[in-house]
């Protein structure tokens, strides 16, 4: 089945679609196999070009209001103890995007009666997820869709086990949906919300390599292949991690073919590694001018007040 976005940019148009699915240990992207990359590297090239970096100053702030929706199966009751664990989230979520001039604050806390799960939503291609989106998305403001999973995390057989978790997923840059959807289980997990709301808000993974094929160290290729940004180092996946020294936030020893070492940033927020002893998860200068830029775009400023 063929699905088609149109992403309305100031800039260029094109269709593109990108739903990014976070698990434990990986991403999954499904995207139009149509999809024409050379023009979302233009995309990111012109949001970083010189000319438009210097419009940055002169942003006024936006303010996103946020409708949390809880999917069970049963009646959920808004309680006062909920309520201020989610201001505590979204208090999480406005220090990830301070450098931004994007603040978010709750709107609206309800329940949605239903059986489905946050594993039902990847159904036919992300189709049952688009649809449910459509019934049940907000035009006047992002809308987080908080899930339980469908089963136990973990596979046991007599020969192995087989663990993971669909973390949660959203749209980059989509006109498709207004909304994010986080499993229950890693809601409370700030670099998750934050991770989540980077990709609605246009960043990529930083070690991406299946849309525009892995970063290199080469300085030209920085904002054509990886994640398009070029302040975020090569960055080769947590199927490494092995090599990752927590206690000091670094990766050591592992090169790329050219004897070139890897030191990705740990902590940033698009990345997958675990948390590093007494260091900050941080977005780059970067990733919030992109962040920026993408929030002006009509298909996100609307949901903005």
């Amino acid at each position: 089945m063929k699905y088609i976005l149109i992403l309305l940019f100031t800039l260029v148009s094109n269709s593109i679609i990108c739903q990014i699915t976070e698990d434990k240990s990986w991403c999954k992207i499904n995207c139009d196999p149509k999809i024409d990359k050379e023009n979302t590297k233009l995309i990111y090239s012109q949001i970083l070009n010189d000319s438009l970096i210097g419009v940055l100053s002169t942003y006024k702030s936006l303010n996103f209001p946020i409708r949390f929706v809880f999917v069970k199966d049963e009646d959920i009751v808004i309680s006062k103890e909920l309520t201020a664990e989610l201001e505590g989230i979204v208090s999480d979520l406005n220090y990830a995007f301070r450098n931004t001039r994007l603040n978010f604050h709750i709107d609206e806390i309800v329940g949605l009666k239903s059986d489905l799960k946050i594993d039902d939503l990847s159904n036919n291609r992300y189709k049952l997820y688009d649809t449910f989106s459509h019934e049940n998305d907000l035009d006047s403001m992002i809308t987080v869709y908080v899930m339980d999973h469908k089963h136990e995390f973990c596979q046991v057989s007599e020969t192995s086990i087989r663990c993971s978790r669909t973390g949660g997923f959203s749209y980059i840059l989509s006109s498709l949906t207004n909304n994010i959807v986080i499993s229950e289980f890693d809601l409370r997990n700030s670099k998750i919300v934050a991770h989540e709301f980077g990709h609605f808000f246009g960043l990529y993974h930083t070690f991406e390599e299946h849309l525009f094929g892995k970063g290199t160290f080469d300085a030209k290729d920085c904002n054509t292949t990886g994640d398009l940004i070029c302040d975020t180092p090569p960055d080769p996946g947590t199927v490494y991690e092995i090599y990752v020294n927590y206690s000091k936030c670094e990766m050591y020893g592992f090169d790329d073919k050219d004897g070139n070492e890897y030191k990705p940033i740990l902590q940033n927020y698009m990345s997958y590694y675990k948390p590093c002893y007494l260091k900050e998860n941080l977005f780059t200068k970067q990733q919030e001018w992109i962040m920026m830029l993408a929030s002006r775009l009509a298909i996100r400023k609307k949901l903005s007040r």
